[in-house]
């Protein structure tokens, strides 16, 4: 809402449910169809909405058992040829 200047009041507008729905209907854990609606009321892929423009790529860890350091996974994909 932020990128595109729109505040709660317009997206509520957009999406046809009054202001005061905007919290528990969109921002609280909202279903699928929401997100969809969402994502087309501010023109935006629901790619780019669930993920967000400044996400950034997940780096799977482990945690030691011993001294509890959080340890990045580096994995290669390797192609038989």
């Amino acid at each position: 809402m932020q990128q595109r200047g729109i505040n709660k009041k317009e997206l509520a507008e957009k999406l046809g449910i009054p202001p005061q729905g905007i919290n528990s209907t969109v921002l609280n854990n909202p279903k699928f169809n929401v997100l969809e609606r969402v994502a087309e009321a501010l023109d935006v892929s629901l790619a780019d909405l669930v993920q967000g423009s400044k996400a950034e790529p997940v780096v799977p860890t482990i945690v030691c058992p011993k001294c509890g350091e959080v340890i990045p996974i580096e994995t290669t994909i390797k192609k038989n040829l």
